[in-house]
């Protein structure tokens, strides 16, 4: 059973020209009791996920399942 499960995550930043999207179509299944360790270069969205799956912040688009 998955605990959390992403589809289509988004996240825009900005309007125009000075848009910037930290994160472009995120999909993302942790499954209970198990460890997961989210890595990247710095400026690929990794901050953005936690706070999108921790309820700290609202994704553009997209969805966000935890526990179903």
């Amino acid at each position: 059973m998955d605990m959390i499960t992403a589809r289509g995550l988004r996240k825009v930043y900005g309007s125009g020209t000075a848009q910037v999207q930290a994160l472009r179509g995120a999909d993302l299944d942790i499954a209970a009791g198990s460890f997961t360790a989210i890595i990247g270069r710095s400026g690929s969205g990794k901050t953005t996920l936690l706070h999108i799956l921790g309820g700290l912040e609202r994704p553009t688009a997209g969805s966000v399942a935890v526990c179903g």
